[in-house]
Protein backbone atom coordinates (compact mmCIF):
# COMPACT_ATOMS: atom_id res chain seq x y z
CA UNK A 1 0.00 0.00 0.00
CA UNK A 2 1.24 3.47 -0.85
CA UNK A 3 1.85 6.13 1.76
CA UNK A 4 -1.10 8.33 2.68
CA UNK A 5 0.90 11.55 2.97
CA UNK A 6 1.82 12.04 -0.69
CA UNK A 7 1.57 15.72 -1.54
CA UNK A 8 -1.13 16.74 -4.02
CA UNK A 9 0.26 20.24 -4.51
CA UNK A 10 1.39 20.24 -8.12
CA UNK A 11 4.63 21.96 -9.17
CA UNK A 12 5.28 23.69 -12.49
CA UNK A 13 6.31 20.89 -14.83
CA UNK A 14 9.62 21.28 -16.73
CA UNK A 15 9.88 22.52 -20.29
CA UNK A 16 12.60 20.61 -22.14
CA UNK A 17 14.26 21.59 -25.42
CA UNK A 18 14.38 18.91 -28.13
CA UNK A 19 17.44 19.64 -30.30
CA UNK A 20 16.97 17.02 -33.04
CA UNK A 21 13.80 17.03 -35.13
CA UNK A 22 12.67 17.30 -38.77
CA UNK A 23 11.98 21.05 -38.56
CA UNK A 24 15.54 22.11 -37.83
CA UNK A 25 16.13 23.15 -41.43
CA UNK A 26 13.17 25.55 -41.11
CA UNK A 27 14.55 27.25 -38.01
CA UNK A 28 11.81 25.75 -35.84
CA UNK A 29 12.40 25.30 -32.10
CA UNK A 30 10.79 22.23 -30.48
CA UNK A 31 10.04 21.73 -26.77
CA UNK A 32 8.17 19.18 -24.66
CA UNK A 33 6.14 20.22 -21.62
CA UNK A 34 6.71 17.38 -19.19
CA UNK A 35 3.45 17.05 -17.32
CA UNK A 36 4.26 13.38 -16.69
CA UNK A 37 6.49 14.69 -13.89
CA UNK A 38 3.75 16.64 -12.08
CA UNK A 39 3.01 13.94 -9.50
CA UNK A 40 4.62 10.57 -8.74
CA UNK A 41 1.35 8.65 -9.04
CA UNK A 42 -1.16 10.87 -10.85
CA UNK A 43 0.59 12.02 -13.98
CA UNK A 44 -0.04 14.81 -16.39
CA UNK A 45 -3.46 16.12 -17.24
CA UNK A 46 -5.15 13.75 -14.77
CA UNK A 47 -3.26 15.39 -11.92
CA UNK A 48 -4.26 18.86 -13.05
CA UNK A 49 -7.91 17.86 -13.38
CA UNK A 50 -8.24 16.03 -10.09
CA UNK A 51 -6.18 18.45 -8.00
CA UNK A 52 -8.68 21.12 -8.96
CA UNK A 53 -11.76 19.02 -8.21
CA UNK A 54 -11.21 16.61 -5.33
CA UNK A 55 -10.91 19.17 -2.52
CA UNK A 56 -14.37 20.43 -3.51
CA UNK A 57 -15.78 16.90 -3.70
CA UNK A 58 -14.39 16.21 -0.23
CA UNK A 59 -16.59 19.01 1.10
CA UNK A 60 -19.71 18.52 -1.02
CA UNK A 61 -19.89 14.73 -1.51
CA UNK A 62 -18.01 12.96 1.30
CA UNK A 63 -19.86 9.72 0.58
CA UNK A 64 -17.81 9.20 -2.56
CA UNK A 65 -17.18 9.50 -6.26
CA UNK A 66 -18.61 7.34 -9.03
CA UNK A 67 -16.76 7.53 -12.33
CA UNK A 68 -16.32 5.70 -15.61
CA UNK A 69 -13.57 4.10 -17.68
CA UNK A 70 -12.28 1.20 -19.74
CA UNK A 71 -10.23 -1.79 -18.76
CA UNK A 72 -6.89 0.05 -18.75
CA UNK A 73 -8.15 3.53 -17.97
CA UNK A 74 -5.66 6.21 -16.91
CA UNK A 75 -8.63 8.05 -15.46
CA UNK A 76 -9.74 5.24 -13.15
CA UNK A 77 -6.13 4.71 -12.08
CA UNK A 78 -5.81 8.42 -11.18
CA UNK A 79 -9.20 8.66 -9.44
CA UNK A 80 -8.34 5.65 -7.27
CA UNK A 81 -5.16 7.40 -6.09
CA UNK A 82 -6.97 10.69 -5.51
CA UNK A 83 -9.67 8.90 -3.55
CA UNK A 84 -7.06 7.25 -1.34
CA UNK A 85 -5.26 10.52 -0.80
CA UNK A 86 -8.36 12.51 0.11
CA UNK A 87 -10.03 9.58 1.96
CA UNK A 88 -12.99 9.66 -0.43
CA UNK A 89 -14.64 6.33 -1.40
CA UNK A 90 -14.45 5.68 -5.15
CA UNK A 91 -16.44 3.46 -7.50
CA UNK A 92 -15.30 2.69 -11.03
CA UNK A 93 -17.93 1.78 -13.62
CA UNK A 94 -16.34 -0.36 -16.33
CA UNK A 95 -17.29 -0.54 -19.99
CA UNK A 96 -18.11 -4.19 -20.72
CA UNK A 97 -19.52 -7.16 -18.85
CA UNK A 98 -16.40 -9.30 -19.25
CA UNK A 99 -13.62 -6.90 -18.28
CA UNK A 100 -10.81 -8.72 -16.46
CA UNK A 101 -10.78 -7.26 -12.96
CA UNK A 102 -7.31 -8.71 -12.37
CA UNK A 103 -5.51 -6.81 -15.11
CA UNK A 104 -2.68 -4.59 -13.78
CA UNK A 105 -4.61 -1.31 -13.97
CA UNK A 106 -7.72 -2.59 -12.23
CA UNK A 107 -5.74 -4.48 -9.63
CA UNK A 108 -4.03 -1.18 -8.79
CA UNK A 109 -7.41 0.57 -8.56
CA UNK A 110 -8.70 -2.04 -6.12
CA UNK A 111 -5.52 -1.91 -4.05
CA UNK A 112 -6.16 1.83 -3.69
CA UNK A 113 -9.69 1.26 -2.42
CA UNK A 114 -11.78 1.59 -5.58
CA UNK A 115 -14.79 -0.67 -5.94
CA UNK A 116 -15.45 -1.81 -9.50
CA UNK A 117 -18.69 -2.50 -11.34
CA UNK A 118 -19.00 -3.86 -14.88
CA UNK A 119 -21.79 -2.64 -17.15
CA UNK A 120 -22.92 -3.77 -20.61
CA UNK A 121 -21.40 -1.48 -23.21
CA UNK A 122 -24.70 0.04 -24.32
CA UNK A 123 -25.68 0.94 -20.75
CA UNK A 124 -22.20 2.24 -20.05
CA UNK A 125 -22.24 4.50 -23.11
CA UNK A 126 -25.63 5.86 -22.13
CA UNK A 127 -24.59 6.90 -18.64
CA UNK A 128 -20.84 7.64 -18.77
CA UNK A 129 -21.31 11.41 -18.58
CA UNK A 130 -24.27 11.85 -16.22
CA UNK A 131 -25.05 8.47 -14.69
CA UNK A 132 -28.48 6.85 -15.04
CA UNK A 133 -31.48 6.26 -12.76
CA UNK A 134 -30.17 2.85 -11.62
CA UNK A 135 -26.79 4.21 -10.63
CA UNK A 136 -28.23 7.41 -9.17
CA UNK A 137 -30.53 5.42 -6.90
CA UNK A 138 -27.73 3.10 -5.84
CA UNK A 139 -25.31 5.95 -5.10
CA UNK A 140 -27.66 8.83 -4.18
CA UNK A 141 -25.11 10.90 -2.27
CA UNK A 142 -22.12 10.41 -4.57
CA UNK A 143 -20.54 12.77 -7.05
CA UNK A 144 -20.77 11.47 -10.63
CA UNK A 145 -17.49 12.29 -12.38
CA UNK A 146 -17.68 11.99 -16.19
CA UNK A 147 -15.40 9.72 -18.16
CA UNK A 148 -11.90 11.17 -18.42
CA UNK A 149 -12.55 13.72 -15.64
CA UNK A 150 -14.16 15.96 -18.22
CA UNK A 151 -15.60 18.80 -16.10
CA UNK A 152 -15.60 22.61 -16.31
CA UNK A 153 -13.31 22.66 -13.27
CA UNK A 154 -10.85 20.39 -15.07
CA UNK A 155 -10.91 22.56 -18.18
CA UNK A 156 -10.26 25.62 -16.02
CA UNK A 157 -7.26 23.86 -14.44
CA UNK A 158 -5.79 23.06 -17.86
CA UNK A 159 -6.20 26.70 -18.84
CA UNK A 160 -2.97 27.37 -16.90
CA UNK A 161 -0.84 25.28 -19.28
CA UNK A 162 -0.12 27.88 -22.02
CA UNK A 163 0.65 30.57 -19.46
CA UNK A 164 3.19 28.29 -17.77
CA UNK A 165 4.80 27.53 -21.12
CA UNK A 166 5.01 31.18 -22.21
CA UNK A 167 6.59 32.13 -18.87
CA UNK A 168 9.12 29.30 -19.12
CA UNK A 169 10.04 30.20 -22.69
CA UNK A 170 10.44 33.87 -21.75
CA UNK A 171 12.74 32.96 -18.88
CA UNK A 172 14.76 30.19 -20.55
CA UNK A 173 14.77 31.33 -24.18
CA UNK A 174 13.92 35.05 -24.43
CA UNK A 175 15.29 35.09 -27.99
CA UNK A 176 12.20 33.10 -29.05
CA UNK A 177 9.65 35.51 -27.57
CA UNK A 178 8.74 37.04 -30.91
CA UNK A 179 8.20 33.72 -32.71
CA UNK A 180 4.81 32.26 -33.54
CA UNK A 181 3.92 29.62 -30.98
CA UNK A 182 2.14 26.30 -31.52
CA UNK A 183 0.81 24.19 -28.64
CA UNK A 184 0.30 20.51 -29.50
CA UNK A 185 -1.88 18.24 -27.36
CA UNK A 186 -3.30 14.72 -27.75
CA UNK A 187 -7.03 14.40 -27.17
CA UNK A 188 -9.12 11.61 -25.67
CA UNK A 189 -12.15 13.52 -24.38
CA UNK A 190 -10.69 16.87 -25.51
CA UNK A 191 -10.83 18.52 -22.07
CA UNK A 192 -7.10 19.23 -21.79
CA UNK A 193 -6.91 20.62 -25.31
CA UNK A 194 -9.96 22.81 -24.72
CA UNK A 195 -8.32 24.17 -21.56
CA UNK A 196 -5.22 25.12 -23.53
CA UNK A 197 -7.40 26.89 -26.11
CA UNK A 198 -9.12 28.84 -23.32
CA UNK A 199 -5.77 29.84 -21.85
CA UNK A 200 -4.21 31.32 -24.98
CA UNK A 201 -3.16 34.93 -24.60
CA UNK A 202 -1.62 35.93 -27.94
CA UNK A 203 -4.07 35.95 -30.88
CA UNK A 204 -1.60 34.41 -33.33
CA UNK A 205 -0.82 31.37 -31.16
CA UNK A 206 -2.40 28.11 -32.22
CA UNK A 207 -3.41 24.84 -30.53
CA UNK A 208 -2.95 21.70 -32.62
CA UNK A 209 -5.29 18.99 -31.31
CA UNK A 210 -4.39 15.38 -32.13
CA UNK A 211 -7.33 12.96 -31.56
CA UNK A 212 -6.21 9.50 -30.43
CA UNK A 213 -9.28 7.70 -31.75
CA UNK A 214 -11.31 7.85 -34.93
CA UNK A 215 -14.42 9.46 -33.45
CA UNK A 216 -15.53 11.83 -30.73
CA UNK A 217 -13.15 14.76 -31.22
CA UNK A 218 -13.87 17.49 -33.74
CA UNK A 219 -14.10 21.27 -33.75
CA UNK A 220 -17.69 21.27 -32.52
CA UNK A 221 -16.94 18.98 -29.58
CA UNK A 222 -14.06 21.23 -28.46
CA UNK A 223 -16.24 24.32 -28.78
CA UNK A 224 -19.01 22.63 -26.81
CA UNK A 225 -16.61 21.86 -23.97
CA UNK A 226 -15.53 25.50 -23.95
CA UNK A 227 -19.10 26.75 -23.97
CA UNK A 228 -20.07 24.36 -21.14
CA UNK A 229 -17.24 25.84 -19.07
CA UNK A 230 -18.44 29.40 -19.71
CA UNK A 231 -16.11 30.41 -22.55
CA UNK A 232 -18.32 32.04 -25.17
CA UNK A 233 -15.87 34.10 -27.24
CA UNK A 234 -16.77 33.58 -30.94
CA UNK A 235 -13.07 33.90 -31.78
CA UNK A 236 -12.27 30.65 -29.95
CA UNK A 237 -12.75 28.57 -33.09
CA UNK A 238 -9.85 30.41 -34.72
CA UNK A 239 -7.42 29.39 -31.98
CA UNK A 240 -7.18 25.67 -32.74
CA UNK A 241 -7.01 23.05 -35.46
CA UNK A 242 -8.04 19.39 -35.29
CA UNK A 243 -5.24 17.30 -36.80
CA UNK A 244 -6.59 14.10 -38.30
CA UNK A 245 -4.72 11.10 -39.66
CA UNK A 246 -2.61 10.00 -36.68
CA UNK A 247 -4.96 7.64 -34.81
CA UNK A 248 -3.20 4.48 -36.05
CA UNK A 249 -6.30 2.34 -36.21
CA UNK A 250 -8.08 3.67 -33.14
CA UNK A 251 -7.74 3.90 -29.39
CA UNK A 252 -5.02 1.76 -27.77
CA UNK A 253 -4.15 -0.13 -30.96
CA UNK A 254 -0.70 -1.66 -31.35
CA UNK A 255 1.24 -0.20 -34.30
CA UNK A 256 4.94 -0.73 -35.14
CA UNK A 257 5.43 2.95 -36.06
CA UNK A 258 4.39 3.99 -32.56
CA UNK A 259 6.83 1.54 -30.99
CA UNK A 260 9.54 2.93 -33.27
CA UNK A 261 8.99 6.53 -32.20
CA UNK A 262 8.78 5.55 -28.52
CA UNK A 263 12.12 3.77 -28.86
CA UNK A 264 13.90 6.48 -30.85
CA UNK A 265 12.61 9.35 -28.70
CA UNK A 266 13.65 7.58 -25.51
CA UNK A 267 17.12 6.97 -26.90
CA UNK A 268 17.44 10.59 -28.00
CA UNK A 269 15.98 12.36 -24.96
CA UNK A 270 15.64 9.83 -22.13
CA UNK A 271 11.92 10.69 -22.10
CA UNK A 272 9.44 7.82 -22.16
CA UNK A 273 6.23 8.44 -24.12
CA UNK A 274 3.01 6.57 -23.50
CA UNK A 275 1.80 4.41 -26.44
CA UNK A 276 -1.80 5.65 -26.53
CA UNK A 277 -1.67 9.46 -26.39
CA UNK A 278 1.64 11.27 -26.49
CA UNK A 279 3.48 8.92 -28.87
CA UNK A 280 0.75 9.28 -31.50
CA UNK A 281 0.82 13.05 -31.18
CA UNK A 282 4.61 13.20 -31.43
CA UNK A 283 4.58 11.00 -34.52
CA UNK A 284 2.14 13.47 -36.05
CA UNK A 285 4.20 16.49 -35.04
CA UNK A 286 7.39 15.01 -36.51
CA UNK A 287 5.55 14.14 -39.71
CA UNK A 288 4.14 17.66 -39.97
CA UNK A 289 7.57 19.17 -39.29
CA UNK A 290 9.01 17.08 -42.10
CA UNK A 291 6.24 18.26 -44.44
CA UNK A 292 6.65 21.96 -43.58
CA UNK A 293 3.25 22.28 -41.89
CA UNK A 294 4.50 24.72 -39.24
CA UNK A 295 5.59 28.27 -40.00
CA UNK A 296 9.38 28.70 -40.43
CA UNK A 297 11.16 30.27 -37.45
CA UNK A 298 8.31 29.29 -35.13
CA UNK A 299 8.24 27.52 -31.74
CA UNK A 300 6.40 24.22 -31.28
CA UNK A 301 5.61 22.85 -27.81
CA UNK A 302 4.20 19.35 -27.36
CA UNK A 303 2.44 18.38 -24.13
CA UNK A 304 3.36 15.09 -22.48
CA UNK A 305 0.05 14.26 -20.82
CA UNK A 306 1.42 11.40 -18.72
CA UNK A 307 -0.44 8.10 -18.87
CA UNK A 308 2.68 5.98 -18.46
CA UNK A 309 0.74 3.50 -16.34
CA UNK A 310 -0.96 2.62 -19.62
CA UNK A 311 2.10 0.56 -20.57
CA UNK A 312 1.01 -2.11 -18.06
CA UNK A 313 -2.35 -2.53 -19.69
CA UNK A 314 -0.94 -2.14 -23.19
CA UNK A 315 1.55 -4.91 -22.58
CA UNK A 316 -1.10 -7.16 -21.04
CA UNK A 317 -3.53 -6.54 -23.90
CA UNK A 318 -1.01 -7.58 -26.54
CA UNK A 319 0.29 -10.64 -24.75
CA UNK A 320 3.66 -9.32 -23.68
CA UNK A 321 2.92 -8.54 -20.06
CA UNK A 322 5.76 -10.74 -18.78
CA UNK A 323 8.31 -8.62 -20.60
CA UNK A 324 9.70 -5.44 -19.17
CA UNK A 325 9.12 -2.14 -20.96
CA UNK A 326 12.81 -1.94 -21.74
CA UNK A 327 12.64 -5.24 -23.59
CA UNK A 328 9.57 -4.09 -25.50
CA UNK A 329 11.07 -0.86 -26.77
CA UNK A 330 14.47 -2.39 -27.49
CA UNK A 331 13.06 -5.08 -29.80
Amino acid sequence: MFAQSMSFNLPISPLQFIPEHPGNNQGISLFIKRDELLHPEIQGSKGRKLAALFPRIKQSHPDGVVTFGGAFSNHLHAVAVAGRFFSIPTVGILRGEHVDLQNPTLQFCQENGMKLRRLPKAQYDACKNQGDPLLNSEFPSCYFLPEGGNTPEALEACKAIPGEIVAQLSHQHPELSSQQLYFCAPAGTGCTAAGIVAGLAAPDNQVMVFPVSNHGIDSESILQLLHNAGFQDPELKKRFNIIQGYTFGGFAKFHPAIMDIVRSFLQQTNILLDPIYTAKMLFGVFDMLAKGAFAPESTVVVLHTGGLQGWEGFNARYGIGSKSLNVLIDE
